[in-house]
């Protein structure tokens, strides 16, 4: 009977037009935070309804919470949707929030956009502005606006977005000086340093005193390494930021030249007022802390950093600095060894480095370009995928022993087995299967030491039965 009855019920169907309907209920009945709760819920589901967003933000203005939307509206700008309603909600947004400067800006914007004077002239009888040429007022609220826009694409790491969103503005927005900084910051730190240069060269000679400009030029030239760096270098030593804007652009880039302590002392204030929280800043910190001795607040500041990206950040302090101290310890060496087999290994151990690319500076490459053919094939095979059966064969059969983290530190193992392996191909074994030589291989090295391993620790390691091992070991015997 009861069964009977629930075939009877319709299904509540929770989509984002039911969670809607619910959150308009709860508006109407002034219960703001539940209806912001459903709103949330909406658009959860239903992301690229700017209506529902507006709604949204109208429920979180009313509980005074209305800044934690300001970005769904960049993000809608940036991609040139719903412009003229994203910068007059903006607007609307930061008049509630008592931003009065970035309230004028983006109405701004809106009233070019909608072409809305009568909203001008309630901006203007609002803020009180008075002004002598409209042309410029306009041109600095956009200006101003596509600033914003790049910032919070640029901090998201979104470095692409942020260039392209700089090259979609009108020629007479992209002339400002300021426009143009930020447009060759995103050249440099995207790699394409022959634009950078240029802008910023330009940037300099119109306004020696340009300190963004100045510290992306001494940043390309680090970079770069051009001789002209150490004299920028110094003169960006005596730079005395005049505002919180300067102070954070010249912390920032002291970190990236690893000029920790000075950085540090720019950007920690900064953080404890809230200003600047941003993927930059959190980076700067983490770096900072860590070669300044604190691993345990580096940590902390790169934990910050991954609570806010929406990308990959790269890694970290520790990270870097361990693999620079095993490269320098382990990997260069082998590499410029007068052995091929310890070679070879050198490129392997390389290979398996988390944030390998970070290592292969242009020094490391001019080793490599040095190398034999034999080796070079291998470097192929690695970063191409080209498919060498022999080179393959020696491959597996390492990365087999690197897996076990008890043979890791066995550097004779991995060149003995490199030697061993190309006597198997010589002598024309199958290398389909290398688990079986690999283990008989392992079996056979230590008995040569003081450490000895079992037939049954190699089968087991190895996952191979006692008879494949035997046969192995019988093979490697005759070879």
């Amino acid at each position: 009977m009861a069964q009977n009855q629930h075939k009877n019920v319709i299904p509540m169907q929770r989509d984002a037009a039911f969670f809607k309907r619910i959150a308009e209920s709860k508006m109407k009945q002034k219960d703001y935070h539940k209806a912001a709760e459903y709103y949330q819920k909406a658009l959860e589901l239903s992301p690229s309804d700017f209506e529902l967003l507006v709604d949204y933000t109208q429920a979180l203005k009313e509980i005074g919470r209305g800044s934690n939307v300001a970005e769904r509206y960049y993000d809608y700008i940036a991609k040139g949707d719903h412009l003229a309603d994203a910068f007059f909600q903006l607007s609307q947004l930061y008049i509630t929030l008592n931003d009065p400067n970035k309230a004028f800006c983006f109405g701004m914007n809106y009233v070019l956009e909608a072409e809305d004077e009568d909203y001008r002239s309630e901006l203007e009888e609002m803020f009180e502005v008075v002004y002598d040429d409209l042309d410029k007022l306009e041109k600095e609220s956009q200006a101003f606006a596509v600033q914003m826009i790049f910032q919070h694409l640029f901090s998201q790491g979104r470095l692409e977005d942020a260039r392209d969103y700089v090259l979609r503005q009108d020629m007479k927005i992209r002339a400002h000086h300021s426009i143009r900084n930020l447009l060759a910051m995103s050249y440099l730190y995207l790699g394409d340093y022959d634009q950078a240069r240029t802008m910023l060269k330009q940037l300099l000679k119109e306004n020696q005193t340009d300190v963004h400009a100045l510290c992306h030029y001494t940043l390309l030239l680090y970079n770069t390494k051009d001789k002209a760096y150490p004299n920028y270098l110094q003169l960006l030593s005596k730079v005395v930021p005049m505002n919180e804007d300067e102070t954070f652009k010249l912390g920032i880039v002291l970190s990236y030249l690893k000029k920790y302590e000075a950085s540090q002392k720019l950007l920690f204030p900064l953080y404890k007022k809230g200003k600047f929280i941003s993927i930059q800043l959190f980076h700067a910190l983490s770096y900072n802390y860590y070669f300044l001795g604190n691993k345990e607040q580096s940590i902390h500041f790169w934990n910050k950093l991954q609570e806010i990206t929406k990308s990959t950040p790269g890694y970290p302090p520790w990270v870097i600095s361990e693999n620079d101290n095993f490269f320098q310890s382990n990997i260069l060496p082998l590499l410029t060894s007068e052995d091929n087999h310890a070679r070879i290994y050198g490129i392997f151990l390389l290979n398996q480095v988390k944030g390998k690319e970070l290592l292969i500076t242009e020094e490391v490459w001019a080793v490599l370009e040095t190398m034999d053919e034999y080796e070079k094939l291998y470097l192929t095979y690695l970063i191409k995928g080209l498919k060498l059966v022999k080179l393959d064969f020696i491959h597996r059969g390492m990365l087999a022993l690197y897996e076990h983290e008890t043979l890791r530190h066995y550097h004779n193992l991995f060149i003995a087995w490199i030697d061993r392996a190309g006597g198997l191909i010589a002598s024309g074994y199958d290398l389909e299967q290398v688990e079986g030589y690999v283990a008989a291989f392992v079996y056979l090295f230590f008995r040569q030491t003081e450490q000895k391993v079992t037939k049954k620790q190699a089968a087991e390691w190895f996952d191979i039965s006692t008879y494949g091992l035997n046969k192995a070991i019988n093979i490697l015997l005759e070879v």
